[in-house]
């Protein structure tokens, strides 16, 4: 058990690889979950689940050689062959990000635990947007990494994005992780995010999408847990997806 974060840990995204944007959008859309594409961009192209300020992002990249040499390659270069594997298997859940307060001081906390972490600014010339993200070197491949934003990322979605309420009928609850230990995993992110896990162990309750885990191989995201409606059940490029 640990005690609540002073840095507001929320859920903030979930990334699922896939081969095709527009192919695994269709299969989103069908599915009762309202997507869109986005045109590629630095070797990259993305898709989105949007709920609210949350979302699922749904990616591929286009240009290996284009997305390599950009801010978000360079970026993910340490978990690149295990998305390259998930996406030539037909694709995957990869790992999710964190909204916190402050990425920079929450890289200073998780550095003084001794961990390896890279802090990163994106701002793409022009843009009133910009995002510091906080990659952890010394984690499993499904970890999180903490975003912060600026301005607020409800800002950013009222002023630049619309405004949410185009989700459809389902909302997310969270998602699995299977994973050989699970409780052993679920007291590592406990310990992280600062957050205590559920009375069996299993689930880190984190606010926005609570973080089950699961006993067996796979060790990678394997389910969206799916609430209000009538969740289907389905599998979505190698993402299954199911009622809460």
């Amino acid at each position: 058990m640990t005690t609540q974060s002073p840095e507001s840990p929320e859920f903030d995204h979930l990334l699922h690889g896939v081969p095709d944007v527009p192919s695994a959008v269709a299969a989103y859309t069908a599915a009762g979950l309202p997507a869109h594409v986005n045109p590629p961009y630095l070797g990259f192209q993305n898709g989105a689940w949007r709920l609210d300020v949350r979302y699922v992002e749904i990616l591929t990249v286009v240009d290996h050689a284009e997305f390599a040499d950009s801010p978000y390659g360079r970026a993910m270069a340490p978990m690149m062959p295990f998305v390259t594997d998930q996406i030539a298997a037909g694709g995957g859940g990869l790992n999710f990000a964190v909204n916190v307060t402050d990425a920079t001081a929450t890289t200073e906390r998780l550095r003084r635990a001794g961990h390896e972490v890279e802090l990163v600014t994106f701002a793409k010339e022009g843009s009133p947007v910009s995002f510091r993200e906080a990659f952890l070197a010394d984690a499993p491949r499904w970890a999180p990494f903490f975003i912060s934003y600026e301005p607020d990322r409800q800002v950013i979605l009222d002023t630049y994005r619309g405004g949410g309420g185009r989700r459809g009928a389902h909302d997310l609850a969270g998602f699995v992780i299977e994973t050989p230990e699970p409780a052993v995993a679920a007291d590592w992110l406990s310990r992280l995010l600062c957050l205590p896990t559920t009375a069996d162990g299993t689930v880190v309750p984190l606010p926005g999408g609570h973080v089950h885990f699961t006993a067996g191989p796979a060790d990678r995201i394997t389910t969206l847990l799916l609430s209000d409606g009538t969740p289907p059940t389905t599998r979505v490029a190698g993402l299954d997806v199911c009622p809460a």
